[in-house]
């Protein structure tokens, strides 16, 4: 029940098995690492089309203090990508899969990260609807067509009982904001999903909804670790609720292209605060050095 409880709330977030992590056996003396890192990516895998991470965000947990934090990053976030040069972050599971995405998530927040969580978009509403759905305040009129995908947002403003489909609707829908508003309802959905969960009896509901984790996620978290996050996952948001950050920086246009920006020195010291640890000089040269890139790349 416990395992179960854990990853409702990591897919949900995510909208939101595998091989070891390929990050396990390196020592890099240029990465913090203070709690247990988890990347989760969020993609929408269509036929002949291996797509992008559409969400994109880091669970950090410490068991021994029983809290947690969430950090979004934006999907158009500008990264360094490993042989492909600079581009939008969620350009890396293109190019490379959960692989390529977890080693650029890491190169750039400068965090070790320990796992990774792929959820598959196809199985989001089926797991909405397993859960029994969630009840939310839809803050305004949400609507938006996409001929290519066939997608449809159609959301009128007000609190209502939100099904599989029309959570994807809510948590997919882009305003004026772009990426960052997108953001924070996705955030506020979480909590929203953990309210329902919390409300209501899910017991008779967990045959369903395991079977509908399983035939959407891609992970290499082991059994023990799942039953044993949930333990955690549950216990601090029953006390202090989800602790959320986004990647600080701003929007701008680079050679015709919309990206985020981001403030290296402040997301740096973010992660430095995130994690519990203190910044080591191998880390603030690294800084330094990963600013100056960025600085240099835009004037291209």
């Amino acid at each position: 029940m416990r395992k179960i409880f854990f990853l409702i709330i990591l897919l949900i977030a995510a909208f939101v098995w595998g091989d070891f992590s390929i990050f396990e056996s390196i020592e890099r003396l240029d990465l913090l690492s203070g709690k247990k890192n988890i990347v989760v990516m969020g993609c929408d895998v269509r036929k002949d089309d291996v797509g992008r991470s559409d969400t994109l965000f880091v669970v950090m947990l410490d068991k021994s203090k029983k809290n947690a934090a969430l950090l979004s990053v934006p999907r158009d976030t500008r990264v360094k990508i490993r042989e492909h040069g600079w581009d939008k972050i969620n350009a890396a599971f293109a190019y490379g899969g959960h692989k390529l995405t977890q080693e650029t998530v890491q190169d750039f927040l400068g965090i070790r990260l320990n796992n990774y969580v792929v959820v598959d978009f196809q199985g989001f509403e089926g797991l909405v609807d397993a859960v029994g759905g969630v009840d939310i305040n839809v803050e305004k009129r949400m609507y938006y067509y996409d001929p290519y995908a066939n997608f449809e947002i159609d959301l009128r403003p007000g609190k209502q009982h939100l099904d599989g489909k029309k959570a994807m609707q809510y948590v997919r829908y882009r305003d004026e904001e772009g990426d960052i508003g997108r953001i924070r309802r996705q955030q506020k959905f979480m909590m929203a999903l953990y309210q329902q969960i919390a409300s209501k009896n899910i017991i008779a509901k967990v045959p369903g909804v395991s079977k509908q984790i399983m035939s959407m996620i891609k992970t290499d978290l082991s059994l023990k670790e799942m039953v044993e996050l949930g333990n955690v996952m549950r216990e601090m948001v029953e006390k202090d609720g989800m602790k959320m950050a986004m990647v600080p920086g701003e929007p701008k246009y680079i050679e015709g292209i919309s990206y985020w920006i981001p403030d290296i020195p402040k997301m740096r010291q973010q992660m430095a605060e995130m994690q519990g640890v203190k910044i080591t000089e191998k880390f603030n040269e690294n800084t330094k050095k990963l600013e100056q890139e960025y600085k240099s790349s835009a004037k291209k």
